[in-house]
């Protein structure tokens, strides 16, 4: 199989139909003419329809041996997940919608693979795909990209992320009766603590560090249990900072702490299914050429409390209210001088965050 990248891909589809192993989201690159089937015998039989050929271009996104001697076959190497799919994400965004995880469907997909002993997550207060992609490679093999269908902003991820009914709730319905919470946040100053850990009742610890997570899981009988930990990523360091955030640091410190939370499960014995999840990404404004769209007095930055069409704007609905996100690179207003990066925007940067799974195994009790 020849590998081509997207320019030699579109030339070859000028040329002739093509089967291709190719990224779903990169079909968003392909222009609006190409026509793309998931099945490559479906486009087979349009060809050999006894009516006039196609003239537009066909592309099969599914390898199919049996037809490779009539097909030309290529591998695209093509990689959406950069900032080039800035390019695309607003005009093509049902399309990607499509062939990607979305944030509001973690929650299914983490009662789906609840098949051990326990299941952990942890919720992560500001934590890019893109700066795992960057930052720690060695995690790229356990670590799913996610859209944020929404609005990129903690309070309204953070519930997407949960779900309705709450994930505690579906858990507690397959077996997982013991719920055990943990957040850096002040519950009394924070409602979206109380909305997040509902069904939790008295068993959430506010903890100043993931050192005081670790020393109250020692204490617990964790089979049985759900446990769901917020923890602070790199929203905190994005505003009102002298210093410009050490992003490759606090992404190793967080990842670190998920590697120690599997430690306890596996030093006590337990499988376990860990999930770690951002609620939203970050767009760093040293890095990007950011354009103000219109000057105004707005606190948010990247997005609209409310629908606003226009060229660049997306609106989106939650909890029966619409809002408009603005696309990259367009700001609401000039950043602040501690404002080091932003969200709440459509962006691969801010839009596009890490769903990490691993599992651990119930360790073999040793035989003399």
């Amino acid at each position: 199989m020849r590998n081509v990248d997207l320019k030699e891909l579109q030339h070859i589809l000028r040329q002739m139909p093509v089967m291709a192993e190719v990224h779903p989201l990169s079909l968003a690159f392909l222009p609006d003419e190409v026509r793309v089937f998931e099945d490559a015998w479906q486009m087979a039989a349009e060809l050999d329809a006894p009516m006039p050929q196609p003239t537009v271009p066909m592309l099969a996104a599914q390898i199919e041996s049996a037809l490779q001697h009539r097909l030309p076959v290529v591998r695209c190497t093509h990689d959406p997940l950069t900032t080039e799919l800035n390019r695309v994400l607003r005009k093509r965004y049902g399309l990607i919608q499509a062939h990607i995880l979305r944030q509001s469907q973690v929650a299914d997909e983490i009662v789906r693979r609840a098949d051990s002993e326990a299941v952990a997550l942890m919720l992560v207060d500001g934590l890019p795909y893109g700066d795992v992609k960057r930052h720690a490679t060695q995690w790229l093999a356990n670590t799913t990209p996610v859209l944020v269908d929404g609005v990129s902003i903690t309070e309204h991820s953070m519930v997407r992320i949960v779900g309705k009914p709450p994930l505690a709730q579906q858990l507690f319905d397959a077996g997982f009766r013991t719920c055990l919470g943990f957040t850096y946040w002040e519950r009394a100053q924070e409602p979206l603590t109380d909305c997040l850990f509902t069904g939790f009742g008295d068993r959430v610890r506010k903890v100043k560090s993931f050192d005081e997570v670790l020393a109250g899981l020692e204490d617990e009988e964790l089979r049985g249990a759900f446990v769901q930990i917020v923890r602070t990523g790199l929203d905190g360091a994005a505003h009102r900072q002298r210093e410009m955030p050490n992003v490759a640091v606090m992404v190793a410190d967080i990842l670190t702490d998920f590697q120690r939370l599997a430690a306890v499960f596996e030093r006590k014995g337990v499988s376990a299914w860990l999930h770690l999840v951002s609620d939203h990404g970050m767009l760093w404004a040293h890095e990007h050429n950011l354009q103000v769209y219109e000057f105004s007095g707005a606190d948010h930055p990247r997005h609209y409390e409310h629908a606003k069409q226009g060229e660049h704007t997306l609106t989106v609905e939650f909890e029966g209210k619409e809002f408009a996100l603005l696309e990259y690179p367009y700001l609401r207003r000039d950043l602040r001088a501690t404002e080091w990066g932003m969200h709440g925007g459509l962006s691969f940067e801010e839009s596009v965050v890490p769903w990490l799974s691993c599992h651990v195994e119930r360790q073999k009790e040793e035989t003399t």
